[in-house]
């Protein structure tokens, strides 16, 4: 009997979700056990995502994984231990597979239509500010949503405003997903310079809004600008959809559950000694799936969880070998000297000062993403390896700066999970992106240093 690929890559899919499952247990009843068998799970779905991503991706994660075995043998590292590397970034993982499941309840029960017949009822009122609106849903859905909010209000912008252009809409719509990027502990970025500098998101998280509020600000007056040779203006004088019609949930609903959603996460941060990634984990589980039981969709929710569960490799296979070869690679780091010697190079060449170290910083992450390297593996590489107190500043100024530095980055690289996403909705090339985003982010970068470099002065951060 023959394996199909389909076959294979529903499995691999529901090896994604156990592991994440087997890791969040580990977390809960800690046992060696446990961690042994989530790292031989991420062993094994390395290894099928790594033959399963595109030929550059393939020669990055190369590279890195060939330099921490190196690494790990020289340093005679038991091999267990080296094992455990294969688990060292299931936690960013665990967060990638599980918080769609959150749309995934939005979308069952009705929420997302009842969104969009609030759009539409919006526009027949002669309330037409399709830029702006679109924006202000990306910016807010999408702190929950991730990805999923870009072709969320992609669609919902089709079906719903009356004169728009399509380029310009698309791309100021990633803009306003980079803007969750800053402040949202429900993005992996936001997470893992958490974990790396073992800080808290009360510490970071006001700053992080408020570079988001001023990069806003900033995205607002860059709109007029953005314009792409081939973008008609799109003129439609009818609808066909029913704003009359009634969705099976609605609008209140939404916000209820939204907020109910971070009220929780905040309250049982405040309440329990456990990390803000582990109960975001946990929420998008059990939230979820408690409203599905009281809203009497349980059945409906089940089956949609199980297909998303069947495609989540084929969709995050890039990210899997990403998150878990960076993880398997900064363990390895952790075992050098590297970490002293990377923060006595970037000490030398910022001078010691505080401001040219965060541009530094934010410039290194630019121009390797342009290469293709994802920013996981700069901010791991970079984090795990610097020391705050070299260069006189806290670990959450580092961690504001790392922010900064992944948030730019992806809104500038070819390679980006938003770039990919922003060219297929618009069937623009990223080469024409980049070009429309480039004084962007050149303004953003030395206004949104200067503006943290502010709160070190401040003494804020």
């Amino acid at each position: 009997m023959f394996i199909t690929r389909d076959y294979l890559y529903t499995v691999l899919g529901i090896l994604c979700y156990t592991a994440s499952l087997v890791y969040l247990a580990d977390h809960i009843f800690p046992h060696p056990l446990l961690m042994t068998i989530y790292s031989l799970l991420g062993g094994c779905l390395l290894f099928f995502s790594f033959i399963s991503i595109t030929l550059l991706n393939r020669l990055i994660i190369g590279i890195l994984f060939i330099a921490g075995t190196i690494v790990f043998i020289t340093n005679d590292v038991p091999y267990l231990e080296m094992l455990y590397g294969f688990g060292q970034n299931l936690n960013l993982l665990s967060l990638f597979l599980l918080v769609p499941l959150i749309g995934t309840y939005m979308s069952t029960a009705g929420y997302l239509s009842a969104l969009k017949q609030k759009v539409q009822q919006a526009e027949k009122r002669g309330v037409e500010h399709p830029y702006r609106l679109s924006y202000f849903l990306v910016a807010t859905i999408g702190a929950l949503l991730n990805f999923g909010a870009l072709a969320i209000v992609k669609r919902i912008a089709d079906e719903s405003f009356h004169s728009f252009r399509e380029r310009k809409l698309t791309l100021h719509m990633m803009r306003a997903f980079a803007f969750c990027m800053l402040w949202s502990p429900y993005f992996v970025n936001v997470a893992l310079v958490l974990v790396l500098f073992d800080v808290s998101w009360f510490g970071i998280g006001g700053y992080g809004f408020l570079l988001a509020i001023i990069y806003g600000l900033i995205s607002m007056i860059m709109l007029r600008y953005i314009s792409f040779s081939e973008d008609p203006l799109m003129e439609i004088e009818e609808r066909k959809s029913d704003v009359t019609y009634r969705p099976p949930a609605s609008f209140a609903s939404l916000l209820i559950f939204s907020c109910s959603f971070v009220a929780c996460s905040f309250i049982f941060y405040r309440l329990a000694n456990i990390n803000m990634l582990t109960i975001v984990c946990l929420l998008a589980i059990g939230h979820p799936l408690i409203w599905a039981i009281f809203t009497k969709i349980t059945r409906s929710y089940l089956h949609d969880v199980a297909t998303q569960i069947q495609g989540s490799f084929v969709r995050l296979k890039n990210e899997i070998a990403v998150f878990i070869t960076a993880g398997y690679f900064g363990l390895a780091i952790s075992y050098t000297d590297l970490g002293d010697v990377v923060s006595t190079f970037i000490h030398t060449v910022s001078l010691g000062h505080v401001y040219l170290f965060t541009v530094f910083i934010m410039l290194i992450a630019l121009l390797l993403a342009q290469i293709g390297i994802h920013p996981i593996i700069i901010v791991i590489g970079i984090g795990s390896s610097l020391s705050p107190e070299m260069f006189g500043v806290s670990p959450e100024y580092a961690a504001l700066t790392l922010l900064l530095a992944w948030t730019m980055a992806t809104q500038l690289s070819p390679f980006s999970g938003q770039m990919l996403m922003a060219a297929k909705l618009m069937k623009a090339p990223r080469s024409h992106i980049i070009r429309q985003n480039a004084l962007f982010i050149v303004i953003c970068f030395f206004v949104l240093s200067s503006v943290l470099f502010s709160f070190h002065l401040l003494g804020w951060v």
